[in-house]
């Protein structure tokens, strides 16, 4: 999976961005076993940088994104820019009436331990602002999900 979101900075000119997909069913959260033990996990999950939005085009496909890495670049206040996140691979059946939910946040998506940290990592924290997400006709926000036949 590969979720593309526009994203426009205010006050800052970097932000990490975390995504992930929520499975849904009959108004209940439906949680998975992760691989780090968390009973609560998501379906998938994925994280960008926002200056770190460029793609290598050699290794990028439309269902995963692979970022350059090479140079960073930040964003001028007012501008509204495509970042494309890439989501670990799932195998996930979604049966008729179940939702799937797009949660984004500006910080790591599961809480944090006060006692160990986030495990396996933590990431530095970006400067303090406000991010705000665009869609809609001019925008062309989008969760790409594959279709396997059943």
């Amino acid at each position: 999976m590969a979720a593309r979101l526009w994203v426009q900075l205010d006050g800052c000119d970097d932000a990490n961005l975390f995504v992930g997909v929520e499975k849904w069913r009959d108004g209940q959260f439906v949680a998975f076993e992760g691989s780090y033990g968390w009973g609560r996990d998501r379906v998938t999950t994925g994280w960008q940088r926002v200056s770190l939005r460029e793609l290598d085009p050699e290794l990028s496909q439309p269902w995963e994104p692979v970022p350059a890495c090479a140079r960073p670049r930040p964003v001028t206040a007012g501008e509204v820019v495509a970042v494309d996140v890439a989501l670990g691979p799932s195998a996930t059946l979604f049966r008729a009436g179940e939702q799937l939910r797009l949660v984004v946040g500006g910080r790591w998506l599961s809480p944090r331990n006060p006692l160990t940290g986030q495990f396996p990592a933590a990431y530095p924290r970006p400067p303090r602002g406000r991010v705000t997400l665009h869609w809609g006709p001019r925008y062309d926000a989008h969760l790409l999900i594959p279709e396997v036949p059943g």
